[in-house]
């Protein structure tokens, strides 16, 4: 089964893509902001048919779970080196035309959102390694990056995650697992189709707010939804095309479920079994399906001079295959 598409342009193509980003930037302003994307969609019929096709196959494919783009025109030298911190890529706008890029792909298939809590609610993110959180599980460490759904203990999570290399001369691999990778036995299968595990929040999420905004009632929300998550299931939705939802350094079997812990640990066997690499270079675009697959990324040893590995990342809303999505839109979304 072809789980992952892949889409070459052309140089043409990517002249194309590259033009109809720097006519919205000339239009909308900046895509680290939320008008960037009102009124977007004009915008749209500018993108090389080939790209649209791609991006429709993804949406509306049964099993297709990523597309990978290759071919888009990025500038690394007008970027600049890679930030040492996300802080420093805050007001950078240097890369304000790939950005765009991945804009126009990313909301040509739903609506682009940001959560306040990471990056000050930037709707065009950084994923870089940072010195002081090399050890962390984020997109900021440098230790392998465990298996995960995006924001995998929210009901509101994005149906999307949308990556865009500026630099990787290192190649270092994301990792990409699928629901159709999951060779499960059917007793597995019904225990992780029931409410019997927790999620908690990415502790990014806590960081963050708890350095810029502390006294916030987006804080407290967050340390209650850590303290006293919801049981949920890791499967579910249509038994013949389920979906998948899972952050393996942060979920749990309920305390004293023997059984849920078993099936929790094979179905992070059966990802690691069918790990997929996939690098997101320089000029890549990785979409990945946020509900029939989850990513993680190979450990790597960043320099920290300016030429470690850079992604642009953008979170997009849509309709979720079961249950529906709710409460996303082209704004910051609060926890």
């Amino acid at each position: 089964m072809d789980v992952v598409s892949r889409c070459l342009l052309s140089a043409q193509e990517a002249d194309s893509l590259c033009a109809a980003a720097q006519s919205a930037l000339t239009a909308q302003g900046s895509p680290a902001h939320p008008s960037f994307y009102e009124g977007l969609e004009d915008h749209f019929h500018r993108i090389p048919a080939s790209i649209r096709h791609a991006l429709r196959d993804l949406r509306e494919s049964p099993t297709l779970c990523a597309l990978h783009i290759s071919g888009v025109r990025v500038d690394p030298e007008r970027c600049g080196p890679t930030p040492l911190s996300w802080q420093a890529g805050l007001d950078d706008d240097r890369q304000a035309l790939e950005e765009a890029q991945l804009a126009l792909l990313a909301s040509f298939l739903g609506s682009v959102f940001a959560w306040p809590t990471i990056q000050r609610g930037r709707m065009v993110q950084n994923l870089l390694p940072v010195e002081k959180d090399r050890e962390e599980q984020s997109g900021h460490g440098s230790v392998a990056l465990e298996w995960h759904t995006e924001d995998g203990f929210h009901p509101d999570r994005c149906r999307y995650l949308a990556l865009l290399g500026v630099r990787n001369h290192d190649r270092v691999p994301t990792t990409l697992g699928t629901v159709h990778d999951l060779g499960l036995a059917d007793d597995l299968r019904a225990v992780l189709r029931e409410r019997r595990f927790l999620i908690r929040p990415d502790l990014e999420h806590l960081r963050q707010l708890a350095a810029y905004a502390p006294d916030s009632d987006m804080l407290r929300q967050a340390r209650a939804m850590h303290e006293n998550p919801e049981p949920v299931a890791l499967l579910f939705g249509d038994p013949d095309a389920p979906c998948l939802r899972i952050d393996a350094p942060y979920t749990t079997a309920l305390p004293g479920d023997d059984e849920a812990a078993e099936a929790l640990a094979a179905i992070t066997g059966e990802l690691d079994r069918a790990q997929r690499d996939v690098v997101v270079g320089e000029g890549d675009v990785l979409i990945v399906d946020n509900y029939r697959a989850v990513h993680g990324r190979r450990a790597f040893r960043p320099r920290f001079d300016g030429t470690d590995r850079w992604l642009k990342r953008i979170s997009v809303a849509g309709r979720a295959p079961a249950p529906a999505m709710a409460g996303a839109g082209t704004r910051s979304q609060a926890l």
